[in-house]
């Protein structure tokens, strides 16, 4: 009888207990474990947004190395970088940029927060299509869908770009809905503007199908109506621009290469690419670097701080070529490089390092030219004559520059110049004007008070801007004409590597790209990156990993010839 009381006890103490853990349960949230239902959209695009830049630095990082814009090591194509240098680049987009837009926009669209939706699948667009114009195929169809597919195949470049179009307009469509609830409170780009997002989606339209125009012979109408529409990135308000902070630790916010270059020891962390300082400072005044020519580039001071402003400093300890040079003793493969591009020092205290030069550093930190105002917030160059320090000029503030409103009128240049849309010189000459405004006017932008004898006069930029011009109208065939086009395309993209290194691609320009100085033959220059380690190692269905340098591993739009960029 006892036994039996104490089973029946035991019962109900069992179902009180449960039924309280239940109510107990359904008042449980784990604040660490949120579920889509209770998620804040904004703060899914607060990550999304800096994941994008994120990934979007690592791509143009790269691709201004490769397109002469930066520094590159070299000396062979094949194993400058490793399928591992593309890990990062790689997981940020596909975890971080295109996850988390595809967990953002149903919930977004939920809430009717359709403005919030419209910019996730713009970002979610451009990185799509850059993993293209970067890697070739990459995995679109099957990717992102968690268990359900671990080894996601890739899909064919042009089929992806279809859906980076397609995304685009539906981004288009979610932006201009009437009545959405509020948008973003944290908009890093256009301030919660879905006009603006509006016309930077129709101008990454724009841009994408420049690509294709090589292959895709329905892609001129859509550029024709684009350009007649006109509702693209035209002015500097309207700027597709990521801005860093001044914060140096806990987070560091600075822009990266000021990182690189404002340190605390004093001197310059990196090499900026000689090459690039030559294309701004000397190419079109015989070679010589030139300040003070009344048509000398605007940009110059603005783009590049001179730690020296001569080589007094130099010897063959600190600047082992300096020493070749004034010997006239020369490198074997000096004679391969193109007449009157920079080998070693370009003259007026610019010190980089040439295309391909792997040779070690020397003790020369206090002597390389360091990024400067524009775009890193660094220091603008007033012939100080001052080795850079921590905090110099804008503290960093700088920005990256995405797409701007130059871009837009040189894409338009090279469409008239290729298509035949538009007028090519015309749009050159307002391409450079907007460059120019930009650049002059970005110390204000950071914080950077620049001496009044020091900014460039109304008459130096005319000139300037007519030496461009005459430059044009003495070019004897379009082909030398689009090649002044897209050399002035390259100096404006100061900052952008991911468009020099899809526009030498895609046109071949500028003709005169330094070739690689330490060996004869670096081979064939790499038309797509590396696939990355952390896909071909562990995903059974990736494709066989490439071979650049050996093989010309192109991407779906690029159909020049193997050896047409080296």
């Amino acid at each position: 009888m006892k036994l039996k009381k104490l089973i029946i006890t035991l019962t109900i103490f069992s179902v009180a207990f449960s039924a309280c853990t239940k109510r107990l349960d359904s008042l449980l949230n784990d604040p660490n474990s949120p579920s889509l239902s209770t998620a804040d959209v904004d703060l899914f695009l607060n990550a999304e947004q800096l994941n994008f830049n994120g990934f979007w630095s690592g791509a143009a990082g790269i691709g201004g190395q490769l397109s002469r814009q930066e520094y590159w090591g070299g000396p062979f194509y094949r194993n400058t970088y490793q399928p591992a240098s593309f890990d990062g680049m790689w997981t940020t987009a596909y975890t971080g940029v295109i996850n988390t837009a595809n967990a953002l926009i149903p919930l977004a669209q939920t809430q009717k927060k359709y403005i919030q939706s419209g910019i996730a699948k713009v970002l979610k667009a451009y990185t799509l299509g850059t993993l293209v114009d970067v890697f070739g195929n990459v995995p679109y169809t099957e990717a992102n869908l968690g268990n359900d597919n671990l080894t996601p195949k890739v899909d064919p470049g042009a089929n992806t770009y279809k859906a980076v179009l397609a995304l685009l307009d539906d981004a288009i469509v979610d932006l201009t809905k009437a009545n959405p609830a509020k948008g973003p409170a944290n908009d890093l780009f256009y301030n919660g503007s879905a006009a603006k997002w509006v016309t930077c989606a129709k101008t990454l339209k724009l841009k994408f199908l420049m690509s294709t125009r090589l292959v895709d012979a329905t892609a001129i109408a859509k550029i024709q109506a684009l350009i007649t529409e006109n509702n693209l990135i035209n002015t500097s308000a309207n700027d597709f621009q990521f801005q860093y902070g001044s914060n140096q630790s806990s987070p560091d916010s600075r822009h990266p290469h000021y990182a690189a270059d404002y340190v605390n020891t004093g001197g310059v962390g990196e090499y900026l690419s000689n090459y690039f300082m030559w294309m701004v400072v000397a190419e079109k005044y015989g070679g010589n670097a030139t300040l003070t020519n009344s048509a000398s580039d605007p940009r110059s001071r603005y783009y590049f701080y001179r730690q020296a402003t001569n080589y007094s400093w130099a010897d063959q300890t600190s600047a082992p070529c300096y020493g070749l040079l004034t010997s006239g003793t020369f490198p074997a493969w000096y004679p391969s490089v193109p007449d009157q591009t920079p080998f070693c020092l370009i003259g007026r205290g610019y010190m980089g390092r040439d295309h391909g030069d792997n040779s070690g550093s020397p003790p020369d930190g206090n002597f390389r030219t360091a990024w400067g105002v524009y775009p890193a917030a660094g220091k603008f160059d007033n012939n100080d004559n001052a080795t850079v320090k921590l905090g110099d000029g804008g503290g960093g503030k700088g920005i990256n520059p995405i797409w701007l409103s130059s871009y837009t009128y040189f894409l338009k240049a090279e469409a008239a110049n290729t298509l035949g849309i538009g007028d090519a010189r015309a749009l050159l000459k307002t391409a450079v004007g907007a460059s120019i405004t930009k650049v002059m006017g970005f110390p204000t932008f950071v914080g950077v008070t620049v001496p009044a004898a020091a900014i460039p006069s109304a008459t130096q930029i005319s000139n300037y801007t007519n030496l461009v011009l005459s430059r044009y109208d003495n070019a004897p065939d379009d082909s030398k004409r689009l090649n002044v086009i897209m050399s002035e395309y390259f100096i404006a993209l100061w900052g952008n590597g991911i468009e020099p290194y899809n526009n030498y691609r895609r046109t071949g320009k500028p003709e005169n790209a330094q070739l690689a100085v330490a060996v004869a033959n670096p081979g064939l220059f790499m038309r797509s990156f590396f696939y990355p380690s952390v896909f071909v190692n562990r995903n059974i269905n990736a494709p066989a990993q490439k071979d650049p340098g050996n093989k010309a591993e192109k991407v779906f739009w690029d159909n020049n010839p193997d050896n047409f960029v080296k």
